[in-house]
């Protein structure tokens, strides 16, 4: 039992926390999830280097996730608490693992998802933002970052925020229960524009639309981006093509849908799922805190 629920949680943990970031997938109902706002300076706008911030935690909010152990243990939610028998297997808590461990002992740390500004200004005005993936070393402390070439970077615009709330979640898409609830970041900060923007893992690619992210903006220079929100809309047509591994005894071959409440199968006793566009599915909210790194990479 211990190992079974272990590995369903680092499955979905790694999904979740995504070190790799998707070229290209096509869903059913035709959303893309390719760099679909891509600049270079054959289009006329100069590469700018990038001042690069790396993510080092990283915690779901809201949709919790829940995985049904059966009788005697039930319908567990293990976004923050351990299931049963499994110490470290609580979502975030594996999340943060990815980010702060080399667990595979290549030198680099497992997951280094990094927010690349081009340039980072406080005060800017629809400037360049790109999402990626790095190499970055282990340790975590001290570490230095360079492109990985597998990862074709997400970009979108961004703008400062001088006043005010950043960004929030949209009314009426959270669960009052919850807790911590999903953040509001404070000017000053950022708030990037929305767009599609997905993550992937081996293969398991998670579309989210009109994703946004946002954070408030720590110490003069800016020296950490502090009550991050990233938040994005995954479709439940697309939450049901996305499998999980066939080898997670119980919900191997699954969709990704069975753990998120108010998806086909999912033992949760309320419905999470939103409307948005009038398309039915989640919206994601994660915290972030991301800190500068020295970046190798143009």
């Amino acid at each position: 039992m211990a190992a079974t629920v272990l590995r369903a949680a680092v499955a979905l943990a790694l999904l979740s926390a995504g070190p790799g970031w998707s070229q290209a997938a096509i869903f059913a109902d035709d959303f893309e999830s390719g760099n679909l706002f891509r600049w270079s300076s054959r289009l006329g706008e100069p590469l700018e280097p990038a001042e690069v911030f790396r993510i080092a935690d990283l915690d779901l909010r809201d949709p919790h996730v829940y995985l049904d152990l059966g009788f005697p243990l039930g319908c567990r939610d293990f976004t923050d608490q351990d299931l049963p028998l499994a110490p470290g297997s609580a979502l975030n808590a594996r999340i943060a693992t990815s980010l702060t461990t080399d667990g595979d002992g290549d030198g680099q740390l497992d997951a280094s998802p990094l927010l690349a500004f081009r340039p980072f200004d406080e005060s800017a005005a629809g400037l360049r933002l790109d999402v990626q993936s790095g190499l970055c070393l282990a340790p975590a402390a001290g570490t230095t970052c360079a492109p990985d070439p597998q990862s074709v970077p997400q970009t979108a615009r961004y703008d400062g925020v001088a006043a005010g709330v950043c960004l929030a979640p949209v009314a009426g898409t959270t669960y009052a229960p919850y807790a911590p609830e999903a953040p509001e970041p404070l000017a000053p900060g950022f708030a990037s524009q929305a767009r599609a923007l997905a993550f992937d893992l081996d293969g398991l690619t998670v579309p989210l639309r009109a994703a946004r992210l946002a954070a408030s903006f720590v110490g003069t220079p800016v020296a950490e981006l502090d009550t991050g929100l990233w938040m994005g809309f995954l479709a439940e047509s697309d939450a049901d093509q996305i499998p999980l591994p066939e080898d997670l005894p119980g919900v191997g071959g699954q969709p990704l849908s069975i753990l998120l409440p108010g998806g086909t199968g999912n033992c949760a006793g309320h419905d999470d799922r939103d409307l948005f566009e009038g398309v039915t599915g989640w919206w994601f909210y994660f915290e972030y805190v991301a800190e500068p790194v020295p970046w190798t990479g143009e």
